[in-house]
C-alpha cells in the first residue's frame, strides 16, 4: 500500500474517533479553585513586592539611623542642655525661685531638629522592620504547590 493511502485512510479513522468522543466534563468547583488559586498567586507577588520595598526601607532608615545619632550627640553637647539639666542638681534653690525663666531656658537650648530627625528615623526604621518581618512570614509560610 502507498504511504499517501494509509495517510488518508487514518484521517478518516481519527475524524470517526473524534465524532463519537464525548469530551470529559471538567469536575465540579474547578474554575472556583482556578481562580482562587490565581488570586493567591497575585497576593503572594503583591506580599513579595512588600518584601522589596521593606528590605529596601530597613537598609535606608538603618543607614539614615546612624548619622542621626551622631547629629543628635554632638548638637546635644554643643546645645548647654546638659548644663541647665546638671544646674536642677546643684542649685535647686534657684532654680525654683527661676522656674519659668529656667524652663524657657531648657526648652530653647533643647536640640529639637536633633530629636525629630532621630525620632522619625527610629520609627521608619521599627515601623518598616515590623512590615519586612510581616512579608516575611507570609512568604516564606505560604503553601506551595509540587507543580508550580
Amino acid at each position: 500500500m502507498h504511504p499517501f493511502v494509509v495517510l488518508v485512510y487514518m484521517r478518516r479513522d481519527y475524524k470517526k474517533l473524534f465524532t463519537h468522543f464525548t469530551p470529559p466534563e471538567p469536575p465540579e468547583g474547578l474554575f472556583d479553585k482556578i481562580i482562587a488559586r490565581i488570586r493567591e498567586e497575585e497576593q503572594l507577588l503583591f506580599v513579595k513586592r512588600r518584601l522589596i520595598l521593606f528590605s529596601i526601607a530597613v537598609v535606608v532608615s538603618a543607614t539614615a539611623f546612624i548619622p542621626a545619632i551622631n547629629a543628635f550627640q554632638q548638637e546635644f553637647a554643643q546645645s548647654g542642655f546638659s548644663q541647665f539639666l546638671s544646674l536642677i542638681f546643684s542649685d535647686l534653690g534657684s532654680v525654683m525661685a527661676n522656674w519659668q525663666d529656667f524652663g524657657l531656658a531648657i526648652l530653647e537650648s533643647l536640640p529639637a531638629v536633633s530629636i525629630i530627625t532621630f525620632l522619625a528615623t527610629t520609627l521608619i526604621f521599627l515601623w518598616s522592620l515590623k512590615h519586612l518581618a510581616q512579608a516575611i512570614k507570609i512568604v516564606f509560610n505560604q503553601p506551595q504547590l509540587i507543580n508550580s
